[in-house]
């Protein structure tokens, strides 16, 4: 795996032409299982990494909304580099919401003044979906200071992240509870440049081809109390705090949706396609789908207080009806649009990757229903 590159210095304001067009250059070559060096650095000096952290430690300060929308921009020209930023603006989140002041000034202003990039890792080998089941384990010493060992895997920007959060049993709890994670885990900031720390390969994916999803390990890794963002009790809360804020992945699918419906509009043009009403008739319903995934992703931002069932519910019907409009957009382009190469199988499959991504939609469904009966 390359390691990263040692990024500049981000200046000015957001700035997304350069970036989305290094993105379009090189979404086709998915064969190293990660973005170039090419595509971080232009990513580090968009401002991109910076939109969400508040001014006051460097960063532009902008809403979810906003956040949202740039992620679509991202997802439309390569969905793999939309979720890793969407991860770490999900970690940037927690950060302002539950680090310590020292934390905020230290973790922050690495992000606003040296491009740092965040990833979160929850997934394991053999756990649920839920986050119920880890076994990666945090040992207090006497010091003060944390052990980590343990394995983890589908881990977003492997390798390309700066610092991971990351899920570990603390056992500090003996009644343990909560929908999504445990309150007897804890939450560790870990530096990817401290001895115990592995990056250990990127998986062969179907989709989110280029978004170096792979597998970390931590031998012996040690967190001093500074580098504990949550011990225990509050667990659940952080891991779904981005829901909260109205943060959600539907802001990726509703990019890969856009893309596949202008392919088929273009398709269209291109061979005169839109001089038949049929034609015309399925672009229509492609649109029609692609204007209610806006809706959805929209009003992710746009309820008062707690974003969380609205968030949620935006991932599962933005990625299931991304998913079906590239299906819709396959089938308008014909049977080439089916091979392994061709864009539009290649938008497909990341929508399918979105309706997998934690929470996968089974689970969002049980965490929105759940609240239905105050729970």
């Amino acid at each position: 795996m390359e390691s990263p590159a040692t990024p500049p210095t981000p200046s000015g304001p957001l700035e997304l032409t350069e970036l989305l067009a290094a993105l379009r250059a090189e979404v086709h070559d998915d064969t190293s299982g990660r973005p170039s060096d090419t595509v971080l650095a232009a990513l580090h000096a968009s401002g991109v990494l910076r939109l969400p952290v508040p001014a006051g430690y460097g960063g532009l300060g902008a809403d979810w909304r906003e956040a949202n929308t740039v992620i679509t921009a991202l997802a439309r020209a390569d969905a793999s580099v939309g979720i890793i930023v969407f991860l770490h603006y999900a970690a940037v989140s927690r950060i302002v919401a539950y680090g310590c002041e020292e934390q905020r000034r230290r973790l922050l202003t690495a992000v606003s003044h040296e491009g740092r990039i965040f990833a979160s890792s929850w997934s394991e080998p053999g756990s649920d979906a839920a986050k119920q089941k880890i076994a990666t384990t945090a040992e207090r010493r006497a010091d003060g200071a944390w052990v980590l060992n343990g394995a983890k895997t589908f881990t977003t920007g492997a390798g390309v992240a700066d610092f991971y959060l990351i899920l570990a049993r603390t056992g500090d709890q003996g009644q343990a509870s909560g929908s999504y994670g445990r309150t007897d885990q804890g939450i560790f900031v870990v530096d990817s440049t401290r001895p115990g720390f592995t990056a250990d390969g990127v998986l062969d994916l179907s989709g989110m081809r280029r978004s170096a999803t792979g597998l970390i390990r931590l031998d012996g890794y040690l967190a001093e109390d500074v580098d504990v963002l949550i011990r225990s009790g509050d667990t659940p809360a952080v891991i779904g705090h981005p829901h909260a804020l109205g943060l959600t992945l539907g802001a990726v699918a509703l990019g890969i949706a856009e893309e596949a419906h202008d392919i088929a509009l273009d398709v269209g043009r291109r061979r005169s396609l839109l001089d038949s009403p049929l034609y015309r008739h399925h672009v229509f319903e492609l649109g029609s789908r692609l204007a209610a995934v806006r809706g959805v992703v929209d009003a992710a931002t746009g309820t008062p207080g707690d974003r969380s069932s609205p968030a949620l519910t935006a991932k599962v019907f933005a990625s299931e009806t991304a998913e079906s409009i590239c299906r819709g957009a396959q089938e308008l382009a014909g049977s080439a649009a089916f091979s392994r190469g061709h864009v539009l199988n290649r938008l497909a499959q990341d929508a399918r990757a979105v309706t997998l991504m934690g929470p996968p939609n089974h689970l969002c469904r049980e965490l929105v229903a759940s609240r239905l009966g105050g729970r």
